[in-house]
């Protein structure tokens, strides 16, 4: 700990606005936004999504007192950003703004862990809490004093705040700013100092005090499973979310704030609100008010526009660099490398070499700055000069698992092999040897020089597909001499390999920034690293300058939120993105890629939703895959998929008697022109000569009726958010996907043709859009935007139309009179049949079903995959059944054939969602 008094946190010079107004908070982070080198846009799009938050969120329901809020007083909602873009900058503008706006207080839960919760506090204090005369405009919890203290951190001390203290602030307005680490001893102190200091001192105002509590990482540790309904019971067994709920409400009295004159609003910021949106929705902290999302600066849309991304005006030394860049945008440059090939060792060697090379680029890029072994010779009089003077840091990161002692292996085995296998020095630092590095540069040369290449023609691809004039200097084959030169005497010297976990062994966390000490400033301790980490890297912490990537992790179960966070090499590189390397198998890549992809669906979901209906929490649809879960946080969610399978049959009917209009349609198709076919050698039925597309056949479906299944509100939310997701429009002629009709009597069937007919719409309006999320039926499924569209419109299938018939007593009346029904078995007291397909024929030894019907009524080979589903580019068939009911009358089943290579995605719902 430095001295009290040390401008450890950081100090941020914030002046008074030129008309001679009181600095609002918002005056103080906007500068430290400007100061930070944050753009243009940027700036107004941080601004102008905190302004919603707070008018549509915090504010919603008006001001507090109003009648507007709940009788609970409180409100509860949810920010959605995109992984490592910046929800920090996000979270505090929305605290500035909120304070100047007049929320009383302002509690930010700063992540699990010692290392985010101080990171968050120092950014605060740095960032925010700049005002003149700051300590006099606000109550800071913890003080500056207390978390300086040498002594260690006493949770007495860092929440304390004395009766007279309170009575103060809350007399002249002064807000107080939490920032609380979300541990349960912390949060009961908070709790504690709210409830028995400030809440008490508030009460004697007459205007009602409002708290605004801002969850960071909110998917982490502040959800609650839906493993039961008792919601209080759930609460006492997780006890951080019952301590989060604590800081405004009383135990004896669950359910509302308080006291009367106390109002609160909750904020869930995350990037991956998967679990937060699939727990139980009368869980407290569950999403029930607003829904934001945030959006990144990056070549495309607009800040006036409430679009994922924006363009800025610095290019692409400005952009978010994510999974759009690395995975689509950019995949040509050869961001990621597969290691499918290489044993581990070798891919950890190739990683360093990577990283090494692109270090060496980078410093010879900025030539005026000093390498990482002069650099920790630098010394300034202030933290600019310091920063201005030295070499940018740059970062490479392992993450072989989530195993404690397998990191410290691993870097054991990279500083052996760096070293030639010599012994490492006494001192106990991890720093990179020589000897070994210069000897497999001596023998394995062009391992290193393929990578001057490699960053060499990714240059030339950023520059194309950027801006031209970005084109950035890779040094020629024939400067390999410098470039080893700088990896040997500068680099090397000067990196670091440090562990990152929660073990007593591990090193401290990450600092980029320089170090003030006895004789002024230093460079950052992390100045070039090579860092080894597992699950504590996936949470807040970022790595700047991370250049190379090593991601060897597997899992039996993936979990798409989990592993979207260990992706720490999204972020700001635009400066240096064609010196980025991740190493990953292909099948993670695959996995990753499609985390990306359903993250965008979301985020689009919600953004449409703050566009068309910003006054209401939107009914999000959370995706997962085939090969893996939305979450694991959840226990029990299911996956419900959007293609009905390859056979789907409805086997429910209309009673007898009761099924006249579907008995006319089936008539109507008898009276078309049919096939001729030699009934004796083929299955009894009729095959009609025309076919329809896509769009027809869901057309010809969506006209049977039943008497107890109608529209169902789920799968109409379910079939508009795939609308949402294909960007189709209220005037497209596919649109809506889903038309069952109203009914005031109805029950839920599955399958249920309307579901049928909306999947084939959904496939004929995909086969011209690049839907996010979006994977298609093969096996294995593809993402749908890396399929040749073209060739899919070329495959789309026909369907063929049958009418089954059987052995039993002909029809006496009606319009299908004379025909011979099916004889099929129904379940006890129901009107759905037995079975679904009926009869199988043996032919040539094969047994074939009625889903075949339309290869033996014309004779024809059947195309089907190793599954026995129909392949793709076959017609499909719509085969419907006339059951015998008894008495001369009959009823209408229908089984339909759906080749695969359409369009689907896998929804994750709670258990309890029926």
């Amino acid at each position: 700990m430095s001295e009290p008094g040390a401008a450890r946190f950081g100090t941020t010079a914030v002046e008074r606005a030129s008309t001679g107004d009181r600095v609002t908070w918002w005056d103080a982070y906007n500068q430290s936004l400007r100061a930070s080198g944050l753009g243009e846009e940027s700036r107004r799009a941080v601004a102008d999504d905190a302004d919603f938050i707070v008018d549509t969120g915090i504010f919603g329901a008006g001001s507090p007192g109003d009648d507007g809020w709940p009788e609970s007083r409180e409100r509860v909602g949810l920010v959605m950003g995109a992984v490592q873009s910046g929800k920090t900058a996000s979270m505090m503008a929305v605290a500035a703004k909120a304070m100047d706006a007049g929320v009383d207080a302002v509690v930010v839960l700063a992540g699990t862990r010692s290392a985010l919760w101080l990171q968050t506090f120092e950014r605060l204090v740095s960032q925010l809490d700049a005002l003149p005369d700051g300590s006099k405009r606000r109550v800071l919890v913890p003080s500056r004093r207390s978390m300086d203290s040498d002594a260690g951190i006493d949770l007495s001390m860092v929440y304390g705040v004395s009766r007279q203290q309170a009575r103060r602030a809350v007399a002249k307005s002064r807000p107080f700013i939490a920032v609380v680490m979300k541990n349960v001893a912390h949060l009961q102190r908070a709790a504690q100092m709210l409830h028995e200091t400030v809440y008490p001192a508030a009460a004697r105002r007459t205007r009602p005090f409002h708290l605004l509590v801002i969850d960071d990482e909110a998917d982490d540790s502040s959800v609650m499973d839906t493993g039961t309904e008792d919601v209080e019971h759930v609460l006492e067994q997780r006890q951080v979310p019952r301590r989060i709920v604590d800081l405004w409400e009383a135990r004896r009295r669950p359910g509302e704030t308080a006291s009367p004159h106390l109002y609160a609003t909750y904020i869930a910021y995350t990037a991956t609100p998967q679990a937060n949106f699939l727990q139980n929705p009368d869980n407290p902290l569950a999403p029930r008010d607003f829904v934001v999302g945030l959006r990144t600066p990056g070549a495309e849309g607009s800040v006036e526009v409430r679009s994922p991304s924006y363009r800025v005006s610095d290019g692409l030394d400005g952009w978010y660099t994510g999974g759009d860049i690395f995975y689509r945008r950019f995949a040509a440059a050869r961001l990621c490398v597969t290691v499918d090939d290489l044993p581990p060792d070798a891919a950890t060697t190739e990683a360093i070499r990577a990283f090494l090379v692109a270090s060496a680029v980078r410093l010879m890029r900025e030539p005026d700055r000093k390498g990482p072994r002069t650099s920790r010779t630098v010394r300034g009089v202030s933290s600019r000069e310091v920063t201005d003077a030295v070499a940018r840091p740059a970062s490479m990161l392992i993450h072989p698992g989530a195993g404690k002692d397998e990191h410290f292996e691993v870097a054991d085995e990279v500083l052996a092999w760096s070293r030639g296998g010599t012994e490492p020095p006494d001192d106990g630092a991890r720093t990179l040897g020589s000897v070994g590095i210069a000897a497999d540069m001596d023998l394995s040369p062009e391992r290193w020089l393929r990578w001057l290449r490699s960053y060499g023609e990714s240059s030339e691809f950023v520059a194309a597909a950027a801006d031209p004039y970005l084109l950035r200097r890779i040094p020629e084959d024939g400067e390999w001499d410098e470039v080893r030169r700088l990896i040997l005497e500068e680099i090397v010297p000067g990196t670091t390999v440090a562990v990152i976990n929660s073990d007593e062994r591990a090193d401290d966390r990450p600092n980029f920034s320089p170090i003030r000490s006895d004789d002024g400033w230093v460079a950052p301790p992390n100045l070039s690293t090579i860092f080894v980490s597992g699950n504590v890297m996936s949470r807040g912490l970022t790595l700047e300058g991370l250049l190379t990537t090593l991601f060897s992790r597997s899992s039996d179960q993936p979990l798409a939120d989990t592993q979207m966070q260990m992706q720490r090499w999204f972020g700001y590189r635009g400066p240096y993105i064609d010196l980025c390397r991740v190493f990953v198998s292909q099948e993670q890549l695959a996995l990753f890629a499609q985390y990306d992809e359903n993250d965008e669906a979301l985020r689009t979901q919600i953004l449409e939703a703050m566009a068309s209906d910003p006054d209401r929490a939107p009914d999000v649809t959370v995706l997962q895959g085939h090969s893996f879960r939305a979450t694991g946080k959840i226990a029990g969610a299911k996956a419900v998929q959007l293609w009905p399978g390859p056979r789907p049959f409805v086997r429910h009917m209309n009673p007898v008697g009761g099924d006249r209009a579907n008995l006319e349609l089936v008539g109507a198709l008898r009276a078309e022109p049919m096939h001729k076919v030699d009934a004796s050698k083929v299955p009894r039925g009729f095959l009609l000569e025309r076919t329809l597309d896509l769009a027809a056949a869901a057309d010809l479906l969506d006209r049977l009726r039943y008497a107890d299944h109608a529209r169902v509100s789920d799968d109409e939310r379910r079939w508009a958010t795939a609308e949402s997701h294909a960007k189709m429009s209220s005037g497209d002629f596919l649109s809506p996907l889903y038309r069952a009709p109203d009914s005031d009597d109805i029950a839920d069937i599955d399958p249920s043709p309307y579901d049928i007919a909306a999947y084939l719409r959904l496939w004929a309006a995909a086969l011209d859009r690049r839907v996010p999320g979006m994977m298609s039926t093969d096996d294995p499924p593809v993402s749908w935007r890396l399929l040749d569209l073209d060739r899919r419109a070329e495959q789309q299938p026909r369907f063929r139309i049958g009418i089954r018939t059987g052995t039993g007593e002909p029809l006496t009346g009606g319009p299908l009179a004379g025909l011979r029904p099916m004889r099929r078995e129904l379940l006890a007291g129901t009107n759905d049949l037995v079975a679904t397909w009926g009869s199988r024929n043996r032919t040539g030894g094969v047994i074939r079903g009625d889903e075949l019907f339309d290869y033996e009524m014309l004779g024809e080979p059947s195309h089907l995959t190793t599954a026995e589903a129909r392949a793709p580019g076959s017609d499909g068939l719509i085969l419907f059944h006339v059951i015998d009911r008894g008495g001369g009358q009959a009823t209408i089943a229908v089984g339909v054939a759906i080749p695969v290579g359409g369009p689907d995605h896998v929804q994750a719902r709670r258990s309890t969602d029926e």
